[in-house]
Protein backbone atom coordinates (compact mmCIF):
# COMPACT_ATOMS: atom_id res chain seq x y z
CA UNK A 1 0.00 0.00 0.00
CA UNK A 2 1.20 3.54 -0.76
CA UNK A 3 -0.06 6.75 0.68
CA UNK A 4 0.52 10.34 -0.68
CA UNK A 5 -0.86 13.82 0.74
CA UNK A 6 -1.13 17.14 -0.54
CA UNK A 7 -1.69 20.48 1.26
CA UNK A 8 -4.82 22.76 0.77
CA UNK A 9 -4.13 26.50 -0.69
CA UNK A 10 -4.95 29.82 -0.12
CA UNK A 11 -3.77 32.31 -2.68
CA UNK A 12 -3.31 35.50 -0.66
CA UNK A 13 -2.43 37.99 -3.84
CA UNK A 14 -2.35 38.33 -7.48
CA UNK A 15 -5.48 36.16 -8.04
CA UNK A 16 -5.60 35.95 -11.78
CA UNK A 17 -2.17 38.34 -13.02
CA UNK A 18 -0.25 35.16 -11.96
CA UNK A 19 -1.48 33.41 -15.16
CA UNK A 20 0.46 36.67 -16.61
CA UNK A 21 3.23 36.24 -14.29
CA UNK A 22 2.87 38.24 -11.40
CA UNK A 23 4.62 37.49 -8.15
CA UNK A 24 1.97 35.51 -5.94
CA UNK A 25 2.06 34.96 -2.12
CA UNK A 26 0.37 31.75 -1.70
CA UNK A 27 -0.37 29.75 1.69
CA UNK A 28 -0.36 25.96 2.39
CA UNK A 29 -3.24 25.19 4.58
CA UNK A 30 -2.87 23.08 7.41
CA UNK A 31 -5.51 20.59 5.90
CA UNK A 32 -4.99 18.64 2.88
CA UNK A 33 -5.68 15.21 0.88
CA UNK A 34 -4.64 11.88 1.19
CA UNK A 35 -4.42 9.26 -1.80
CA UNK A 36 -3.75 5.48 -0.41
CA UNK A 37 -3.55 2.76 -3.48
CA UNK A 38 -3.76 -0.32 -2.73
CA UNK A 39 -2.95 -2.85 -5.29
CA UNK A 40 -5.67 -5.81 -6.24
CA UNK A 41 -5.49 -8.67 -8.37
CA UNK A 42 -8.63 -7.78 -10.65
CA UNK A 43 -7.51 -5.42 -13.72
CA UNK A 44 -10.12 -2.49 -12.20
CA UNK A 45 -9.66 0.52 -10.10
CA UNK A 46 -11.99 0.57 -7.60
CA UNK A 47 -12.18 4.39 -6.56
CA UNK A 48 -13.31 5.50 -3.38
CA UNK A 49 -13.33 9.50 -2.45
CA UNK A 50 -14.05 10.28 1.59
CA UNK A 51 -14.77 14.02 3.04
CA UNK A 52 -14.21 15.66 5.97
CA UNK A 53 -16.40 13.45 7.98
CA UNK A 54 -15.37 10.25 6.47
CA UNK A 55 -18.30 9.95 4.44
CA UNK A 56 -18.18 8.40 1.01
CA UNK A 57 -18.87 11.30 -1.19
CA UNK A 58 -18.00 9.70 -4.63
CA UNK A 59 -17.30 5.67 -5.62
CA UNK A 60 -16.97 4.11 -9.00
CA UNK A 61 -15.32 1.09 -10.33
CA UNK A 62 -13.36 1.41 -13.57
CA UNK A 63 -11.95 -1.53 -15.79
CA UNK A 64 -8.33 -0.89 -16.74
CA UNK A 65 -9.43 -2.03 -20.36
CA UNK A 66 -12.30 1.07 -20.79
CA UNK A 67 -9.46 3.50 -19.17
CA UNK A 68 -6.59 2.14 -21.48
CA UNK A 69 -9.09 2.06 -24.90
CA UNK A 70 -12.89 2.86 -24.61
CA UNK A 71 -14.92 4.56 -21.83
CA UNK A 72 -18.50 5.34 -21.83
CA UNK A 73 -19.14 8.95 -20.05
CA UNK A 74 -21.74 8.04 -16.99
CA UNK A 75 -21.05 11.07 -15.10
CA UNK A 76 -19.14 14.15 -14.39
CA UNK A 77 -16.93 13.21 -11.95
CA UNK A 78 -16.41 9.42 -13.41
CA UNK A 79 -15.50 11.46 -16.81
CA UNK A 80 -12.98 13.85 -15.22
CA UNK A 81 -11.10 10.87 -13.07
CA UNK A 82 -10.93 9.07 -16.52
CA UNK A 83 -9.75 12.26 -18.38
CA UNK A 84 -6.71 12.51 -15.49
CA UNK A 85 -5.88 8.94 -15.72
CA UNK A 86 -5.67 8.93 -19.45
CA UNK A 87 -3.22 12.19 -18.90
CA UNK A 88 -1.39 10.34 -16.80
CA UNK A 89 -0.98 7.82 -19.45
CA UNK A 90 0.06 10.22 -21.81
CA UNK A 91 2.90 11.50 -19.63
CA UNK A 92 3.63 7.88 -18.25
CA UNK A 93 2.65 5.32 -20.80
CA UNK A 94 4.17 2.69 -18.89
CA UNK A 95 0.97 3.80 -16.49
CA UNK A 96 -1.93 1.32 -16.11
CA UNK A 97 -0.45 -1.36 -18.48
CA UNK A 98 -0.73 -4.62 -16.24
CA UNK A 99 -3.00 -7.09 -15.89
CA UNK A 100 -3.68 -5.79 -12.01
CA UNK A 101 -5.47 -3.08 -10.79
CA UNK A 102 -6.10 -0.44 -7.16
CA UNK A 103 -8.09 0.15 -4.63
CA UNK A 104 -7.88 4.28 -4.81
CA UNK A 105 -9.00 6.15 -1.30
CA UNK A 106 -9.21 9.56 -0.84
CA UNK A 107 -9.54 11.45 1.93
CA UNK A 108 -10.58 14.87 2.21
CA UNK A 109 -9.50 16.89 5.46
CA UNK A 110 -11.66 19.71 4.54
CA UNK A 111 -15.24 20.58 3.18
CA UNK A 112 -15.16 20.11 -0.79
CA UNK A 113 -16.83 24.19 -1.01
CA UNK A 114 -14.04 25.88 0.93
CA UNK A 115 -12.28 25.96 -2.35
CA UNK A 116 -9.04 24.71 -0.63
CA UNK A 117 -7.59 22.62 -3.38
CA UNK A 118 -10.17 19.57 -4.07
CA UNK A 119 -8.32 19.25 -7.47
CA UNK A 120 -4.93 20.55 -7.36
CA UNK A 121 -4.38 18.26 -4.41
CA UNK A 122 -5.73 15.21 -6.26
CA UNK A 123 -3.63 16.38 -8.96
CA UNK A 124 -0.48 16.17 -6.75
CA UNK A 125 -1.25 13.20 -4.73
CA UNK A 126 -2.20 11.40 -8.46
CA UNK A 127 1.62 12.58 -10.07
CA UNK A 128 3.10 11.35 -7.23
CA UNK A 129 1.57 7.74 -7.62
CA UNK A 130 2.20 7.71 -11.28
CA UNK A 131 5.41 9.53 -11.24
CA UNK A 132 4.77 12.43 -13.80
CA UNK A 133 5.62 15.65 -13.36
CA UNK A 134 2.18 17.47 -11.36
CA UNK A 135 2.42 20.81 -13.21
CA UNK A 136 2.28 19.07 -16.91
CA UNK A 137 -0.44 16.87 -15.24
CA UNK A 138 -2.28 20.07 -14.13
CA UNK A 139 -2.03 21.69 -17.51
CA UNK A 140 -3.25 18.75 -19.52
CA UNK A 141 -6.18 18.08 -17.17
CA UNK A 142 -7.62 21.84 -15.14
CA UNK A 143 -4.99 24.17 -16.27
CA UNK A 144 -4.28 27.22 -14.25
CA UNK A 145 -1.07 28.73 -12.88
CA UNK A 146 0.48 26.15 -11.06
CA UNK A 147 0.48 27.85 -7.31
CA UNK A 148 -1.82 25.68 -5.74
CA UNK A 149 0.71 22.59 -6.91
CA UNK A 150 3.28 24.90 -5.25
CA UNK A 151 1.49 24.89 -2.26
CA UNK A 152 0.34 20.93 -2.78
CA UNK A 153 3.68 20.15 -2.08
CA UNK A 154 5.04 22.59 0.57
CA UNK A 155 4.79 23.42 4.08
CA UNK A 156 5.67 26.64 4.22
CA UNK A 157 4.11 30.48 2.88
CA UNK A 158 5.86 31.11 -0.45
CA UNK A 159 6.09 33.49 -3.49
CA UNK A 160 5.32 32.15 -6.41
CA UNK A 161 5.57 33.12 -10.09
CA UNK A 162 5.49 32.14 -14.12
CA UNK A 163 8.72 33.03 -15.59
CA UNK A 164 9.17 31.94 -19.48
CA UNK A 165 5.52 29.44 -18.25
CA UNK A 166 7.84 27.67 -15.82
CA UNK A 167 7.27 28.03 -11.69
CA UNK A 168 9.14 29.82 -9.73
CA UNK A 169 9.06 29.18 -5.99
CA UNK A 170 10.81 30.93 -2.93
CA UNK A 171 9.53 29.60 0.84
CA UNK A 172 9.58 32.68 2.80
CA UNK A 173 8.65 32.92 6.90
CA UNK A 174 5.11 34.58 6.82
CA UNK A 175 3.82 35.93 10.18
CA UNK A 176 1.56 38.65 10.28
CA UNK A 177 -0.59 39.39 13.34
CA UNK A 178 -3.58 38.94 11.55
CA UNK A 179 -2.39 35.15 11.09
CA UNK A 180 -4.78 34.06 14.53
CA UNK A 181 -7.43 34.88 12.80
CA UNK A 182 -6.59 31.62 10.16
CA UNK A 183 -5.51 29.41 12.32
CA UNK A 184 -8.40 27.40 11.17
CA UNK A 185 -6.51 27.43 7.57
CA UNK A 186 -2.70 27.64 8.39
Amino acid sequence: MQTFYSHGKLLLTAEYVVLDGAKALAVPTKFGQQLTVEPIKQPQIIWTSLDHNNAIWFEDLFSLKEINNGYIARNPISDRLIQILKAIKQLNPEFLISNTGFKITTILEFPKNWGLGTSSTLINNLAQWANVAPYQLLKLTFGGSGYDIACAQNSNALIYQLENNLPTINSLVFKPVFLKTFILFI
